[in-house]
């Protein structure tokens, strides 16, 4: 039997595989990556689940704090933990996603900051002939 790539997923799979690494993403963002590393470092599907379950109690009581992160679904929680009970390797797709996300925000935000004092200046420019 070969391995289960990411490539044979279903999009519904993806997405769920997706969701969860955006609400993951929060604690990169805040430079907090004890769940992320205990998740892409899991040795057994039993370890995975006690870290995933204080993950989310975490990412809960910060949503609930007020804190802007993204909560995936009880499906998708069920479909990734399906995921990994067939192959482990998804909870590290799941980690690499997080982090890679937790910075896709940051970077645009300072991407789309610059061309903004381009406009702005491009805008004086005008003004002041």
């Amino acid at each position: 039997m070969r391995p289960l790539l990411y490539r044979d997923l279903n999009e519904e799979e993806k997405k769920a595989l997706r969701n969860l690494a955006r609400g993951l993403s929060y604690f990169a963002r805040e430079r907090a990556y004890g769940y992320i590393d205990r998740i892409a470092n899991a040795y057994s599907v039993i370890t995975l689940r006690q870290v995933l379950m204080e993950a989310l109690r975490d990412l809960k009581s910060e949503y609930d704090r007020g804190e802007d992160v993204f909560m995936p679904t009880g499906k998708d929680v069920e479909t990734f933990s399906k995921l990994a009970e067939l192959d482990l390797s998804f909870a590290k797709i799941v980690a690499s996603l997080a982090i890679s996300y937790s910075w896709g925000k940051e970077e645009e935000g300072k991407k789309q900051g610059k061309d903004e004092e381009k406009e702005e200046f491009k805008e004086e420019e005008k003004v002041s002939e």
